[in-house]
C-alpha cells in the first residue's frame, strides 16, 4: 500500500468517524429534548388511568346503592298496605311502648350519631320525636 492510499483512507475514517459522532450525538440531544414531553405525556395517561377507575369505582357504588334503594322501596311497598289495613293502624300508640321506643331510637344515636334525626345531645331543643305517645283510645285493648 502506497501512502497516499493509506492517507485517503485514514482521511475517509476519519471524516466517516466525525458524520458517525454528530450523528449520533444529534440523535441523543433530539431524545434528550423529548424526554420532558415523554414524561408528561406518560404522566398524564397516568392520571387519566386513575380518573378512569376513580369513575367505574363511583359508578359501581352509585350502582350499589341504587340496588339497596330499590330493594327498600320494594320491601315498604309490599309493608305499606298492610300496615294501613292492620286492625290497629289508627290506635294510639301505649305510653309505655312509646317510651321503648324512643330509648331504642335513642340507643340508635349513640351507636351512630350521625344517623338522620340524631343530634349529639339527645334533649338538645327542636329534637324531633320520631315516636309520640298519644293518651290511649276509649275501648283499645291493653297490650
Amino acid at each position: 500500500m502506497s501512502p497516499r492510499l493509506i492517507l485517503i483512507l485514514t482521511a475517509m475514517l476519519a471524516v466517516l468517524g466525525v458524520a458517525g459522532g454528530l450523528y449520533l450525538k444529534g440523535r441523543h440531544d433530539a431524545a434528550a429534548r423529548e424526554r420532558p414531553k415523554t414524561e408528561a405525556a406518560l404522566a398524564k395517561a397516568a392520571v387519566a388511568g386513575l380518573e378512569t377507575q376513580g369513575a367505574q369505582q363511583s359508578a359501581q357504588r352509585v350502582e350499589v346503592v341504587v340496588r339497596q334503594r330499590d330493594a327498600a322501596n320494594g320491601v315498604v311497598a309490599q309493608l305499606m298496605p298492610e300496615a294501613l289495613k292492620s286492625e290497629d293502624a289508627n290506635v294510639p300508640l301505649d305510653p309505655a311502648r312509646a317510651t321503648r321506643l324512643r330509648n331504642a331510637d335513642d340507643g340508635l344515636c349513640r351507636a351512630g350519631p350521625d344517623l338522620a334525626n340524631c343530634t349529639s345531645n339527645s334533649d338538645a331543643p327542636g329534637r324531633p320525636d320520631a315516636v309520640r305517645a298519644l293518651p290511649p283510645a276509649d275501648g283499645a285493648d291493653d297490650r
